[in-house]
């Protein structure tokens, strides 16, 4: 309802094809931005909701990590350990007591806390590049250090969130995605299952559908312009 073209003069695309097609992928790449930037968020928090979990999104993480772990993340990065658990502990035992301060990376998509565990997730696009690989899996690290900065008993676990696999049915094979470790990522259903406590991924996408089906006509009335 609130969708209005950024540009409305696009030569090149123009000269290759008709208005209706041009407005279609614009409302489509708005889309796409307006997921990104929040609407996975607030799906993911409504399911943790429904679950009975606690969730809040865009967190803010507070600690503060000392300098000899700075250094420890950097050997981490640089010559990762067997799991992500071998190198949570290791920060674990490693870490020294901080304030309880904003740091750089401290700000976090989703943060839920279930029976079990606390869990920090960055959700992202689907096919980020090697250094957005790289850039979240540090991130990843500093959210464990301010954390048990502030707590070293606490349970915790970080991801990153991939909302699909776009190379369905085969395994998601990003080549960027080498840098991190298989349990680094939550992919598709998984991810979906983290918030909702089950598989919900399917009844996800039939909701989709319906709205699809619902909003046609709303759709239908952007592109010709009426």
């Amino acid at each position: 309802q609130d969708y209005s073209r950024e540009s409305i003069y696009v030569p090149f695309f123009e000269s290759l094809f008709d208005k209706k097609t041009i407005v279609s992928a614009s409302i489509v790449q708005s889309l796409y931005t307006t997921f990104g930037m929040s609407m996975y968020e607030q799906i993911a928090l409504i399911l943790c909701k429904e679950a009975g979990y606690f969730a809040k999104r865009q967190y803010d993480l507070l600690g503060e990590i000392d300098d000899g772990t700075e250094i420890l993340i950097r050997n981490i990065l640089d010559k990762p350990r067997n799991t992500k658990r071998d190198e949570i502990e290791e920060i674990r035992k490693g870490i020294k007591k901080g304030s309880a301060k904003k740091h750089s990376e401290s700000v976090v998509d989703v943060f839920l806390r279930n029976n079990v565990s606390e869990i920090y997730i960055d959700i992202k696009t689907v096919k980020p590049n090697l250094d957005g690989f790289k850039g979240m899996r540090r991130k990843m690290l500093e959210w464990v250090a301010l954390r048990l900065s502030q707590d070293r008993n606490a349970k915790i676990d970080v991801f990153i969130g991939i909302p699909y696999n776009p190379y369905f049915p085969e395994d998601y094979n990003r080549w960027t995605a080498k840098v991190c470790k298989k349990e680094d990522l939550l992919i598709q259903e998984e991810l979906w299952k983290t918030f909702a406590g089950y598989d919900v991924f399917n009844e996800l996408i039939d909701v989709f559908k319906e709205i699809g089906k619902e909003a046609k006509k709303e759709v239908d009335r952007l592109v010709d312009g009426k």
